[in-house]
C-alpha cells in the first residue's frame, strides 16, 4: 500500500510514532469484534477498491481503529489518501486501471475543523463517480440515517450507490467490560439491480444486508442467503462458488493468526504478502 500524504487527525495509523500502537486485525478479530468470516469479506472488498464506511452514534466504538486495520488486506500497489478538512484540496494522483486509489475521511461531521463536511462530502463523492474509493466513518445508528445525513448535505442520490459497503458498530458494556461489534453490514448499489435479503429501507437505493449480529446470542450471520451471495459476488465481478471459496480461504488464514497469537502488525503483514505470493 502506497501512502500518498501525511495523515493529520487520523486515530490509529500506523505510521504515526508519537500515538499509541494501533490494534491490528487480529487482535480486533481476537476480541469479538467481528468473525473472520466477516473480515474476509471486507478483504476481497478491498482488493476491488470496494468503498466501506462505518457508523455509530456514539463515540468510542472503534470506527476508525476497525477501518485502519482493515487497510492492511488492501493490494501492495494500492493508494491512500488522507483528507484534512477544512481547506482540503483533493490532490489526487490519476487513477490506474485495477489499482485502487481510496480517499481516507478521518470523519464526516461538521464536529470539528479536521473533518469533512458540506462541499468536501459533495467533492469527494464526485470523485467516487470518477472512479475513486473511499474509506469513512459517521455518526449514525442505521444505514438510513448515514443516507438521511450524506442526502442532507447536497450529495445526489445515485452517488449514494457507491457507497459500498455500509457497516454499523455497536458499543455497550457487558459484564464490566466495554463490548464493541459490528452489528450490521449492508451493502449498496448491487451490479445486478436485484439485491436480496428482503426491500430495501433506503427508498430507491438497492440495499442488501450481507451480515448482521444477534445480540441476544452474540453470533454473527454472513452471507447466509443465496441472495446474499448472489448480490455480493455480482458486486464484485465474482462467480457464487468462487466467492464462496475465497471466503473460506481467507477465513482459515486469519483463523490461523489467530490461533497461533499471531497480532504484530509486521509479522501480518509478513504473513499477508505470503499470502499473495502464487503458490
Amino acid at each position: 500500500m502506497r501512502v500518498l500524504n501525511e495523515p493529520v487527525s487520523w486515530w490509529g495509523w500506523h505510521g504515526w510514532a508519537d500515538r499509541p500502537a494501533p490494534l491490528s486485525i487480529v487482535q480486533i478479530l481476537r476480541s469479538g469484534s467481528l468473525p473472520p468470516e466477516l473480515a474476509a469479506v471486507y478483504w476481497l472488498a478491498l482488493e476491488r477498491g470496494v468503498s466501506l464506511l462505518f457508523a455509530a452514534e456514539p463515540p468510542g466504538a472503534g470506527k476508525t481503529t476497525l477501518l485502519t486495520a482493515l487497510l492492511a488486506f488492501l493490494p501492495e500497489e494500492a493508494s491512500v489518501y488522507f483528507t484534512r478538512g477544512w481547506g482540503e484540496t483533493f490532490d489526487l494522483p490519476p487513477l490506474t486501471d485495477g489499482v485502487p486509489t481510496y480517499i481516507l475521511v478521518n470523519e464526516m461531521s461538521d464536529h470539528l475543523p479536521v473533518y469533512s463536511w458540506g462541499p468536501y462530502v459533495r467533492r469527494t463523492f464526485e470523485l467516487m463517480a470518477q472512479g475513486y474509493s473511499l474509506g469513512t466513518t459517521m455518526h449514525a445508528d442505521t444505514v438510513d440515517e448515514v443516507l438521511e445525513q450524506l442526502e442532507g448535505e447536497g450529495v445526489p442520490r445515485p452517488h449514494l450507490n457507491r457507497l459500498g459497503l455500509v457497516s454499523t458498530v455497536h458499543v455497550g458494556y457487558q459484564g464490566g467490560r466495554v463490548l464493541r461489534r459490528v452489528s450490521e453490514v449492508t451493502l449498496l448499489g448491487p451490479s445486478d439491480g436485484s439485491p436480496g435479503g428482503g426491500p430495501s429501507k433506503a427508498d430507491g437505493i438497492e440495499a442488501c444486508r450481507i451480515a448482521s449480529w444477534d445480540a441476544e446470542r452474540d453470533t454473527f450471520t454472513v452471507l447466509a442467503s443465496t441472495e446474499q451471495v448472489g448480490a455480493l459476488a455480482g458486486y464484485l465481478g465474482m462467480k457464487e462458488g468462487g466467492l464462496r471459496a475465497e471466503v473460506e480461504r481467507r477465513r482459515r488464514f486469519l483463523g490461523a493468526l489467530m490461533k497461533d497469537g499471531v497480532t504484530d502488525q509486521e509479522q501480518i503483514e509478513r504473513a499477508l504478502a505470503a499470502f499473495r505470493r502464487p503458490a
